[in-house]
């Protein structure tokens, strides 16, 4: 074969990557802008679709994943510091102003903000170095509503701050106050000093990222340099067979009938589906690595590379989104997980699923779809010489053979774990 025909050589990686099934009953706990559950196309046909977004929110505000550990996803960072420092008496266009400091202090922005951005949020002619709001008057030059204020406070774009970040924000806050407390003629000047520092150093860290911004990274448009790249990807679940929504009529009696009437108190229409959901995922291990050691002993890193695995595979394992949950009860774990360890690039299968899965004379949908991904799964590492090791987590009782297991399959979730974990060097689970 002719060099310019070879193949260049695969860059070495370091992934876990997992491919679920999961069973949903009835439910709807991802809908879209008409309250139905979401859609796409594939292959032709209509298939059931939760987001990546919603697996990922869900896997953030799982049970087991540590508050401490979790980022915050903002547009009123500069809400929270225009009250706080507004409820220690400093005034409103002071507090407003260095509330928009502190939007651009955590990537909401690149100019920096001056008083009278400030005082033209608060509206009203009264010109100073600050003044307390007060309540709308009937001339055109009436200051704002406080409620309009604050929506005026909002960043222009979400932004992703982390718990350090937040807990150097509420240390700059408390040093305001108490600047304000020692001095307040002086402020001002103090305050227009602290709103340019903040603006050139940013509450923003580069370094000892919390678990939630290593795994899932961020972006920050107004300063790259803080950026984070995700050590994980999830796609989009959809059902592995063709899918329909369907309506649901309800009605609620009325309950006090003071009228004597028969008619009910409520009535309206609900949209549902059901089916076996596939969903990809994948960890780059390395990379999660390199961000959490970032500020960091060798130790402390290490630890939480290992938390970050076990979390977000418990996640994955059992943290659903919650939409309509309590019409539902559609909380669920998946049933089959396909996970492979080590330097096979990242390969989504959701191509075995282009043809609708249709059971066959004694399948249901989760055996047909559970033999068609690991058959498709056998065909592509023939195809492509993968050789990843495997790991196949098995907790749906129709599609097991035998008594007990047989490698690559393993039946309980400890085996899993410990699996995956094998990579951190980790004896877990004994």
């Amino acid at each position: 074969m002719p060099d310019s025909l070879r193949l260049a050589p695969l860059v070495p990686a370091d992934l876990l990557q997992f491919h679920m099934l999961t069973a949903f009953p009835p439910h709807n706990v991802n809908r879209d802008e008409d309250g139905r559950p979401k859609t796409c196309l594939l292959g032709g046909s209509l298939r059931g679709r939760i987001s990546s977004q919603a697996k990922k929110r869900a896997l953030r505000f799982a049970p087991h994943f540590p508050k401490t550990q979790r980022a915050t996803r903002t547009r009123e960072a500069g809400i929270l510091a225009f009250r706080r420092l507004s409820a220690a008496g400093i005034d409103d266009a002071l507090a407003a102003w260095a509330a928009l400091a502190v939007n651009m202090a955590v990537g909401g922005g690149t100019a920096v903000p001056t008083l009278a951005e400030a005082e033209t949020l608060l509206g009203g002619t009264k010109k100073g170095k600050g003044r307390k709001a007060v309540e709308p008057a009937d001339d055109e030059g009436a200051p704002k509503p406080r409620d309009e204020i604050e929506r005026s406070l909002r960043s222009e774009q979400g932004l992703v701050v982390s718990t350090r970040e937040l807990a150097r924000l509420d240390d700059a806050l408390e040093s305001l106050i108490a600047a304000w407390q020692q001095n307040a003629n002086g402020f001002a000047s103090t305050l227009a000093g602290w709103v340019r520092t903040v603006c050139k150093e940013k509450l923003l860290t580069r370094a000892d990222h919390d678990l939630d911004t290593a795994l899932f990274g961020r972006m920050v448009a107004a300063d790259p340099a803080f950026t984070v790249e995700a050590a994980c990807a999830v796609s989009h679940a959809f059902t592995t067979h063709s899918f329909v929504t369907e309506g649901d009529y309800f009605s609620a009696g009325e309950e006090l009938n003071e009228l004597g009437g028969t008619g009910a108190a409520i009535t309206s229409y609900a949209f549902f589906g059901g089916g076996v959901y596939y969903q990809h995922a994948v960890l780059d291990r390395a990379h999660l690595r390199q961000t959490l050691a970032d500020g960091r002993s060798a130790e402390e890193a290490e630890r939480l590379v290992v938390d970050a695995m076990d979390h977000f595979l418990t996640g994955l394992l059992f943290a659903q989104p919650k939409g309509k949950r309590n019409s539902h009860a559609s909380d669920v774990a998946a049933s089959y997980v396909l996970v492979t360890r080590g330097g096979d690039p990242a390969l989504n299968l959701g191509l075995a699923f282009l043809d609708p899965v249709t059971p066959t004379a004694g399948q249901d949908l989760m055996q047909a779809s559970i033999a068609r991904l690991t058959a498709f799964h056998e065909a592509a590492r023939a195809a492509y010489g993968l050789t990843n090791a495997l790991c196949a987590f098995n907790a749906y009782p129709a599609a097991r053979a035998g008594n007990a297991p047989q490698a690559p399959e393993v039946w309980t979730v400890e085996a899993l774990h410990r699996f995956v974990l094998e990579a951190a060097g980790q004896e877990v689970l004994a």
